[in-house]
């Protein structure tokens, strides 16, 4: 290779490298920016679940947004799954049962729901993307709900309070794209 065409792929080389740094997102900025919208979310509970994600070194602000979504999706599919080992488990009350097969068709939505808003803010329609994962909200009360009415603690607690905080954050992270 002849100098000239070197020197050109270091200069086209570091050219994409400093541009594609100028896209990205800080993880901590984004969170701290988003507790500042809705003050319901965690912030220590935003990086956590976002700077251990494997894309969200590269990600930018609608990166991170669709990190949540999917972080959504894996939180809910994970509940479900939990779910059907605990009505297989012996140990289960027979009242508790109807009302984790309950829970279970609520976080199956759940799941489908965040991977709708995944969808739309992958396509830049926000506010649909946002409408989508804001449904996971109502869905976690009213499996919440039903244990409550029944007066049996939920084994679902911090899954449900997950799910609130993805949804959260998602639509905040959503709310800060430019």
């Amino acid at each position: 290779m002849r100098p000239s065409a070197i020197a050109l792929v270091v200069v086209v080389a570091t050219a994409v490298l400093a541009l594609s740094g100028a896209a990205h997102a800080d993880v901590q900025g984004t969170c701290k920016a988003a507790a500042g919208i809705d003050s319901r979310i965690s912030y220590t509970f935003c990086v956590s679940k976002l700077s251990n994600h494997h894309l969200s070194p590269d990600a930018d602000t609608r990166g991170l947004a669709l990190i949540a979504a999917s972080l959504g999706v894996s939180n809910a599919e994970d509940t479900v799954f939990d779910i059907q080992g605990l009505v297989a488990k012996l140990g289960t009350g027979a009242k508790a049962k109807p009302l984790l097969v309950r829970c279970q068709e609520l976080y199956n939505k759940m799941s489908f729901a965040f991977a709708e808003g995944y969808d739309s803010i992958n396509a830049r329609s926000y506010a649909a993307g946002k409408e989508k994962v804001g449904e996971a909200i109502p869905l976690v009360r009213q499996c919440d709900d039903a244990f409550a009415k029944a007066a049996i603690p939920s084994p679902l607690v911090q899954r449900s309070w997950c799910s609130v905080q993805m949804s959260i954050i998602c639509t905040a992270i959503t709310n800060l794209i430019k």
